[in-house]
């Protein structure tokens, strides 16, 4: 398997990072090298190592930047290798598709991959109503409820993937994908990769909004970046389309439903949250919890499919809304009353409980 960073390139980093933030200052537009200062230190103790950047005006170390002002997008990346590995050929291709809208906050990615990897299942994820779904290859679809701090495009936004850039050259102005740009072209000067790889890349910012519209890269290496016994060409070639254009987000039909987003009973109690069912206990009366919903229901958008199942001890309610079924379950043994709510997907027929 190719590492995209060599393991001397990663050592090289840890070295000059605290390098580069303490003479963040001196990076400025058109510097054409920094080199750490010597030290009054022993010779033994002492380490130079020069980084040389780019020479051109424009740097863009962010390569996030502007996408969380976008109402949606469509973001497009594919990684390929071509070369060989112990001698044998290697040829693969990664292909990230994200789709993200902001209200309401919905994202989608597909990943698609070909060639000489160990694992070539395709991957979905998504988020949408509360809720994180995944599914790998032909395994059924899983879902839980999302974790603060690890959202789906904090973690596998396709821009992430790319560099930034420091020191690129100006190439004038373009539009592209529909957005004026301004295009700039850099070479392996711009990661502090001289002498380690090769690199030829494009860049398109949008001049409103100072998002990368469009990104290319081909670098060739060999043991030196890919690791041992690799070498070849590692292409980038990043898309970013239908920007601020209407985004339908897409589950499997086999993904359980969202998080329920309906109104509990004021002494709900022991509830569970999970996508797919909401359950608590309360102390309401089964009538009453049943009459509470008859009513709260329909003001959320939901319609009566079929005429209310009451009884002493239970109750049965069933919604539609689009392609979604809410069935909501009311069962008491005169001690406590339990409501069941269960969301799903409509197959012509509301499923029975």
């Amino acid at each position: 398997m190719i590492h995209i960073f060599s393991k001397r390139w990663a050592i090289i980093l840890l070295i000059i990072t605290p390098m580069l933030v303490s003479l963040a200052c001196k990076f400025q537009a058109g510097a054409p090298s920094t080199t750490a200062p010597a030290t009054d230190t022993p010779a033994s103790d002492e380490l130079t190592i020069e980084v040389v950047f780019g020479l051109g005006p424009f740097n863009f170390p962010d390569t996030k930047s502007g996408l969380t002002d976008l109402a949606s997008y469509k973001a497009t990346l594919v990684m390929s290798f071509n070369g060989t590995e112990a001698g044998q050929p290697q040829h693969w291709s990664k292909t990230y598709i994200m789709l993200n809208t902001k209200e309401p906050a919905a994202h989608q990615l597909t990943i698609e991959k070909t060639g000489n990897l160990s694992n070539l299942d395709t991957v979905f994820m998504a988020e949408s109503n509360g809720a994180s779904y995944e599914r790998r290859g032909e395994n059924d679809c899983i879902a839980t409820v999302i974790e603060e701090g690890n959202a789906l495009t904090e973690q596998l936004e396709p821009v992430g993937f790319l560099n930034g850039v420091i020191g690129a050259d100006e190439a004038g102005n373009e539009t592209v994908n529909a957005v004026a740009a301004n295009h700039y072209t850099f070479d392996e000067r711009a990661y502090g990769q001289l002498n380690i790889a090769q690199s030829t890349g494009e860049l398109w910012v949008a001049f409103d909004g100072g998002y990368i519209v469009k990104y290319l890269l081909t670098t060739k290496g060999n043991a030196d970046y890919f690791g041992e016994g690799i070498e070849g060409t590692l292409t980038w070639d990043y898309e970013l389309t239908g920007i601020n254009q209407p985004v339908t987000i897409t589950l499997p039909n086999n993904c359980p439903g969202g998080l329920v987003n309906a109104p509990q009973l004021p002494d709900a109690s022991n509830i569970l949250n999970m996508p797919g069912i909401l359950t608590y206990d309360t102390a309401t009366s089964l009538a009453d919890a049943a009459a509470f919903y008859q009513k709260e229901i329909p003001n959320l958008g939901w319609k009566l499919v079929n005429e209310p199942s009451l009884t002493d001890t239970s109750a049965l309610l069933d919604y539609i809304q689009g392609d979604k079924t809410l069935t909501i379950i009311i069962t008491s043994d005169k001690i406590k009353t339990a409501v069941n709510m269960l969301l799903g997907k409509s197959q012509g027929t509301v499923p029975s409980p």
